[in-house]
Formats: C-alpha cells, structure tokens, sequence
C-alpha cells in the first residue's frame, strides 16, 4: 500500500530571502496604521495627562474629611468650611499636636490606634475635644477619666433627653453602635442606650468643652443626613473657628521621629489611580504594538521545484540512518503499521494500545505479549536490529492482511 505525501518545496523562490519577503510592498507595515497608533498614543497621553492635573486631591481613609465615598466624611468638612470653620487634617500624633491648641477643636478618632503617651499628649494640648470610635479601647484614662465606652448601642433611632444645648439642637439620632459610659458626676449623658450610658457624652474639663461620641459612622457621608446627625455633628466640630481633624494611622509612632511623616502611604492613594495606572497599561501595549517588526499577510508564490513523496522518505530515511537514530526510525515504522492494522480490523483512531493489540491478536492468533512487544517494545540499537523489526512488522501486517 502506497501513501502520497503532499508535495513540498525544498528551496526557496530564486532570488528572494526571507528578510525580503518580509519588507516587500506586500508584507511590509502601511503608514496609515504608524500614523494612527501614534495619534492614539497621543491622546491617550494627553488624557492621562488631564486627568492628573484635574483630579481633586481625594483619599480612601475611612471618616478622612477628604474622602468622597460612603464611608468617608468629605460632605461635613464641606459644610464646616463653608460655614467659616478652617478645617486642618492631621495623620500623626506630631501634626496633631502642632496644629491644636487653645481656640481649637481636636477631633480624635480610633483611639485603639494611640498608646498612653499619644493620648496624654493630645490632652496637653489645650484644644476642645471630641473623642470617637474608641468602641475597641477599653481604658481611656490617659485621655480623660470622665467617662469609659460601653458596648450597649442601639439600632434604632435615638432621643436626646437631656440639656445639652447641641443635643437639643439635634433631637434625635439615627442609631448608636457602642455607647459611652459616665465616670464623673459633671457629664451629661445624652441620647441613652441603657439606664447608665448613652450614644454622647459632654462635660467641662480644665476650662475646656469635651464631647465623646460613641458611633463615628454618624459624622460619614452615607449618614450624615439622617435624623438629626448633621446638626449634632456641625455643632460639636464647628464651635471654634479652627477644627484639626486627626485620624491616627497604624505606623504613627509618636516620640521616635517615625511619625513626622504619613505613614498611611496606601491609604493615600487616590481612587484615580486604579484607572491611570490601567490608561498607562493600555499605552505601553499600544507602543509596543506599533514599534514591534510584524509579518504582513500570508502570500502565495508557486512552488519553484516539486518534490516527490518518494524522495521525500528516502531523505529522511538517509537522515535517520546518518544520525544512527534508530529509536525515531522505528517508532515510524510501529505508528505506521499500526494505523493501517487498526484500519484494516475497522477500529478507531481513538482506540488504546491494549484494544489494538488484543485485536490483533484474535485476527492472528499470536499472543498479546508478543505483540506488545513488536508494536510498543524499546527501539533497536543497531541496522541488523532495525532490519529485523521491519521484517516482522511487515509480516504481521500481512497477516492481518489476510485474516
């Protein structure tokens, strides 16, 4: 049985090389597509470019007065600062220190965050305080003993019931998680959870106006409008002119000189740079594109010498044998039986090595092992050897043959 290969080229066309081919007027790169990826690269540098220096300065710190989103506290700082309060952010217990002071309001918050000495620091200061989120704080006796948080919050909405004038103002709250719990006998518990505690707390200590807060969440973006949140929180931080708004950062370690600078580097990204850092991704890909080397499209020539199948077999057979790769030589000659065998006896390409060769061997008669080993035994190492296992290949195909 004879095969025919399909014929094939063995050398290229005269006269032409394959840097040719690849330069010629049919293969080479238009000018069109260089002069649009550039204006596209432009355009995409020069949104990037607009949209850094347009974008407002933002962050995405939980209650920061700068951040926009519901968590954030963006809409009251607006507020205060529209109603003529300056509002300062401080990221450290040093920036905090620096900028309160007498005339001031210092808003502390996750005092989890601040050891002893940080917080009897800020109490030094001289500044009226509001203190909140010090839910997870179990002793704030280096700020202040007046009061202790306390876990009793409430979900629902929350009278004042008491005389303190900003509470009064507000009337009611839209909730409290946590509580906060008096020490002293001059604090005024308002908004109460239980019998002795209450969502805020306000006394006078060393001359100074001190609030405590229990649920920081009612000063954010997504619940500042509700009830009377916006008017407690705009009278507690806005009753001096200068408001320095503290957020303590994790890294903020006060007295070693690690603190002089932003900590929260993370934190401090802004949300746009999710997006400039994609725009600059797509822009590398698109430089890349337009200066790599690229093949044009696929051209057709005609076949200068034709080979055939014949003299094809016979070269790779004289390249088998002047490498002495017999292993390659015979695994050929075993795939190729094979495939006529299966063929013969109707089975699939599909089918194993076992089901072909117990086929086999119900058409001759021979045993499996025997035939296991002719078909998938090891490879010979000689020309006596690899003569011998074409001889017995071709005797068993002869077989099946006749079966």
């Amino acid at each position: 049985m004879t095969t025919t290969a399909p014929e094939q080229s063995a050398a290229p066309f005269p006269g032409t090389s394959l840097g040719q081919a690849q330069d010629s007027p049919a293969t080479g790169r238009p000018g069109g597509n260089r002069r649009f990826l550039l204006v596209l690269a432009l355009v995409v540098i020069a949104t990037i470019v607009l949209m850094v220096l347009a974008r407002d300065s933002t962050s995405a710190v939980p209650l920061a007065p700068d951040n926009p989103a519901p968590d954030g506290a963006q809409a009251l700082a607006t507020i205060l600062t529209e109603q003529g309060v300056s509002v300062e952010q401080a990221w450290t217990t040093q920036q905090a220190i620096d900028a309160a002071g007498p005339g001031t309001t210092l808003l502390i918050t996750a005092t989890h965050r601040l050891d002893d000495a940080q917080l009897r620091a800020l109490r030094e200061t001289g500044a009226d305080i509001v203190v909140t989120q010090f839910t997870f704080h179990p002793d704030l006796g280096a700020l202040t003993e007046q009061v202790a948080p306390d876990p009793a919050g409430s979900p629902e909405p929350l009278a004042a019931e008491c005389a303190d004038p900003h509470a009064q103002a507000a009337e009611t709250i839209s909730r409290s998680t946590g509580a906060v719990r008096a020490l002293g006998a001059d604090v005024e518990l308002c908004f109460p959870t239980t019998e002795d505690a209450g969502a805020l707390a306000t006394w006078q200590e060393d001359g100074r106006r001190w609030a405590a807060l229990a649920d920081a969440e009612l000063l954010s973006n997504e619940h500042l409008a509700d009830h009377g949140n916006a008017a407690l929180a705009l009278r507690l931080l806005g009753g001096q002119p200068d408001l320095v708004w503290y957020l303590p950062s994790i890294g903020d370690q006060f007295g070693s000189g690690a603190g002089d600078e932003d900590p929260s580097t993370v934190d401090l990204i802004p949300p746009t740079a999710a997006l400039v850092g994609l725009q600059l991704l797509v822009l590398i890909a698109v430089v890349i594109l337009w200066a790599s080397r690229r093949l044009g499209r696929v051209v057709t020539e005609p076949m200068p010498v034709v080979v055939r199948s014949a003299e094809t077999v016979l070269g790779r057979g004289r390249l088998y044998r002047r490498a002495r790769d017999y292993g390659h030589a015979a695994a050929g000659l075993r795939a190729g039986t094979a495939a006529r065998v299966a063929g013969r006896l109707g089975l699939p390409h599909s089918t194993s090595a076992e089901e072909l060769v117990a086929a086999i061997s119900r058409a001759t008669g021979r045993d499996e092992p025997s035939l296991h080993a002719l078909l998938y035994g090891p490879g010979p190492s000689s020309d006596a050897q690899l003569l011998a296992l074409t001889r017995e290949l071709d005797a068993l195909e002869s077989e099946v043959h006749r079966s």
